[in-house]
């Protein structure tokens, strides 16, 4: 088997079993996943990434991050829960968030924005309006990295879209919320530079 076809298989096997319907495409034989809602949602934030996705070590660990506002326009108060899974094509499926409080802290300061708050900060009451948007970020801490090729960020949180639909292993009625993905090649060894570790391929919203 050629190392192309071993990535995508891995790729494909690790994305289905933890993110469900988030992926691209389907298995053959398997049911389409399901789409985001045509008619607008009853409250959505604006989401804008303001340093976007790469690695940086603190210690002796390496660590994925990126920054992002987040603006609620809905009209009204809303209740605000970040969440962010990141996942390669080496099988790593990493939740947002879990490192230690040391190491957020530190790069909350290194990042040098006194704007910039962290995950538990801003969890919570998202006030409407422009002057109201917060600045927070996602860490995790980076698992395998030699012979990465794709990463995918999946963002929750931002929208009141949800279905109940077919679990495809299980059968059983399931809920999916609507997320925000965002999709990186990684060109060459990410250790080389961390800094340009990745490159934006698009961004879109799935259910899952």
């Amino acid at each position: 088997m050629s190392r192309v076809s071993l990535r995508v298989r891995l790729l494909a096997a690790a994305l289905l079993a933890a993110l469900a319907f988030s992926l691209p495409h389907s298995p053959a034989g398997a049911a389409a996943p399901p789409e985001p809602s045509a008619r607008p949602p009853r409250w959505e934030f604006q989401f804008e990434v303001t340093h976007d996705l790469r690695l940086i070590q603190i210690d002796t660990e390496m660590y994925w991050f990126m920054t992002y506002l987040v603006t609620n326009r809905t009209g009204e108060d809303q209740i605000f829960v970040p969440n962010a899974i990141l996942a390669t094509d080496a099988g790593d499926i990493i939740k947002d968030g879990e490192v230690p409080y040391e190491v957020t802290e530190r790069l909350v300061k290194m990042m040098k924005n006194p704007f910039l708050e962290s995950k538990n900060q801003v969890i919570g009451q998202l006030k409407h309006g422009r002057e109201n948007a917060r600045e927070s970020l996602f860490i995790w801490k980076a698992g395998t990295l030699e012979d990465v090729r794709d990463v995918r960020v999946f963002v929750g949180g931002l929208s009141s879209d949800t279905q109940v639909v077919k679990d495809p292993v299980s059968g059983k009625d399931v809920v999916v919320r609507k997320h925000l993905a965002r999709e990186y090649d990684c060109p060459g060894n990410p250790l080389a530079e961390p800094a340009k570790a990745v490159r934006l391929r698009r961004q879109h919203w799935i259910m899952r």
